[in-house]
């Protein structure tokens, strides 16, 4: 894995201090917002460009490129740590916010079990299918991987509701580069693809 140094810079990238908030903030949220964005809102060619847009320019952001180049052949493993972790994050704050988990103009609250279909149905069916189309940026698939391991992690009772997604959504291509979706497999840790 990278150097001290580069570990920290990366911190030091990531997170930053929000102003009169007295919190920090997380670049590597953005991703996943844009996708959420651009994957549950209206869809066409229009939003995967502008996904595509607003993706490249994340990760060509100079900074970013800098820590990365750096960082040498622990590249590409660095950016895959920011991702899953980042991911891990978005969808720990999705299931935890109660803005999110509304239905109805936001007058009712979801149940659980609604909460985690939206959730789920979001990473397998909007913003999965979004980043297959937007195979031209080399992040795309990290970025799948990363969603995939993040959701498993939060809800690893619904695998059979992921896998089924995943086939009717994606089809036989991704999903052989997803690990099994077995409960208690040891390749849930998206290191090595399963089928």
């Amino acid at each position: 894995m990278a150097d001290t140094n580069i570990q920290d810079r990366m911190k030091a990238y990531r997170f930053f201090e929000l102003s009169g908030k007295g919190t920090t903030g997380d670049r590597f949220l953005q991703p996943w917002l844009y996708c959420h964005v651009f994957a549950t809102g209206p869809r066409g060619r229009g939003a995967v460009k502008q996904a595509r847009k607003e993706l490249e320019r994340f990760f060509n952001q100079k900074d970013l490129v800098a820590i990365l180049d750096d960082a040498g052949e622990d590249r590409e493993a660095l950016l895959e740590s920011q991702l899953i972790d980042s991911a891990e994050k978005y969808l720990t704050i999705s299931r935890d916010d109660d803005g999110f988990g509304r239905k109805l103009f936001g007058l009712l609250r979801m149940k659980q079990p609604e909460k985690e279909d939206r959730i789920i149905g979001d990473v397998y069916r909007s913003m999965m299918p979004l980043l297959a189309a937007l195979d031209s940026i080399p992040q795309s698939r990290m970025m799948i991987l990363a969603l995939d391991r993040a959701c498993r992690g939060l809800y690893p009772q619904r695998l059979q509701d992921m896998e089924a997604a995943v086939v009717a959504t994606l089809g036989d291509e991704y999903l052989s580069l997803l690990p099994d979706f077995v409960p208690g497999n040891p390749e849930d840790d998206g290191s090595s693809p399963g089928h």
